[in-house]
């Protein structure tokens, strides 16, 4: 084709161009209702967002509280059991040195060591008894003894005094009797001797003092025929 020919072409394309550019198209509203709004960059950008999920509450664990650190226990043993054996019988101690005869219903018994005279019953102390035995001289100190006591006398006379309650035990140089304290008569009132004597020394001339209260009991215990031992007198001791 010659210049001028493509001059006329082009010439025509662009009155056609320009010639359908004013013409308004058909089915406008249809077509505009139908088409989607095109949507911006920034619309798009946000349509397109994940969404973000709604944050799940979670329960804060209680917190435990942590005992407090101290003296770690230490392990107790388990307690062996150990049987304990079955005790012998043993005899009770007496606070005596001498044999108090458990095996008798009743004793009497003369410790001159001591100044006194114990009164049992099967072995058991049922009255004792401070009293004042011979003076250590060769004629007046009380002789050893075991054997019964013998019958009563009563009230007696000897060396310008009176006793009372008398009970006979046996012969040595003279009669050897249990009795109260020797005691003089002063307006028909006893005026009794050595008191302070009992259970502290010897004083009589032989016999066996004690003091009237307990010679009464002593009747009244009924002493006859019960065994009775008069320990050692003990002479140098006394002396």
């Amino acid at each position: 084709m010659s210049r001028s020919e493509w001059g006329l072409v082009v010439a025509l394309m662009v009155v056609t161009i320009l010639t359908l550019s004013f013409v308004p198209p058909r089915n406008a509203p249809e077509a505009f209702a139908v088409s989607p709004i095109p949507a911006t960059p920034s619309s798009t950008a946000r349509a397109m967002r994940t969404a973000t999920p709604t944050p799940t509450a979670t329960t804060r664990p209680t917190s435990t509280a942590t005992p407090t650190p101290g003296r770690k226990p230490s392990a107790t043993p388990t307690p062996t059991v150990t049987l304990s054996p079955t005790p012998s019988s043993t005899p009770t101690p007496t606070p005596f040195s001498f044999d108090t005869r458990p095996d008798l219903a009743r004793y009497i018994y003369v410790d001159q060591g001591t100044q006194h005279l114990y009164v049992f019953e099967e072995g058991a102390l049922v009255r004792d008894i401070p009293c004042s035995t011979g003076l250590p001289d060769a004629d007046s100190y009380t002789p050893a003894w075991t054997g019964e006591v013998g019958e009563y006398w009563g009230t007696f006379f000897a060396y310008e005094v009176y006793a009372d309650e008398a009970w006979y035990l046996y012969k040595s140089d003279g009669s050897i009797l249990v009795h109260s304290l020797p005691y003089t008569l002063t307006n028909d009132a006893k005026v009794y001797q050595d008191r302070d004597a009992l259970g502290v020394r010897p004083a009589s001339h032989g016999c066996i003092r004690i003091s009237p209260e307990d010679a009464a009991w002593f009747t009244s215990w009924g002493p006859g025929g019960v065994l009775m031992t008069i320990s050692d007198p003990h002479r140098e001791k006394w002396r």
